[in-house]
């Protein structure tokens, strides 16, 4: 099987696209420490059709070792537009601890980047503190008020559903309810 695995690692970056998709999923159907490794160190490359072979590889391999890298790669300002596709890998991924970072993509990135942070929102269990809830709220207040740093907040439609994803968390502090805080 390992020559077979180091032909797919040379096609996944291979300029070949129809082989390259081919050798993404071949690869995220293996899976193994090997190939998470291989596919984590994708994520830096400036090519974003690499990094979103990588990421959807990744997504099936469902290796939580790939939440930092991806973020990462997420938040990269050269990746702005270029994200999506890494975020909507995320969603495979357990981010119970990154709320903030979940909604920081909500608020600064891209909206197909948004639409996947807005799912993640909904349907994963995070842990949080109240001083987290305070911060995703005064960022969200920041937006509102230079909306020039909130990409979409312009339209109501995805100005609506951000703002349903902050009072959704932001309840918590208002109910006061001890038990949904660390």
């Amino acid at each position: 099987m390992k020559p077979e695995i180091e032909k797919f690692k040379k096609d996944i970056v291979s300029g070949e696209e129809k082989l390259a998709n081919s050798a993404a999923i071949e690869l995220g159907e293996i899976g193994g420490d090997d190939i998470v490794e291989f596919l984590i160190t994708l994520l830096d490359l400036n090519d974003p059709a690499i990094r979103n072979r990588a990421a959807l590889a990744l997504r099936d391999i469902k290796d939580n070792r790939a939440l930092g890298p991806m973020l990462e790669a997420i938040c990269k300002k050269e990746n702005n537009n270029f994200n999506g596709t890494l975020v909507y890998a995320l969603e495979s991924l357990d981010c119970s601890k990154n709320l903030k970072d979940i909604f920081k993509i909500l608020f600064y990135e891209s909206y197909e980047a948004k639409i996947s942070a807005d799912k993640i929102l909904s349907n994963q269990i995070f842990d949080f503190t109240k001083q987290d809830i305070i911060e995703i709220k005064q960022m969200w207040e920041d937006c509102i008020m230079h909306p020039e740093k909130c990409p979409g907040i312009d339209d109501e439609e995805t100005k609506l559903f951000m703002q349903e994803s902050v009072d959704g968390f932001k309840n918590y502090i208002d109910d006061n309810d001890p038990k949904s805080m660390k």
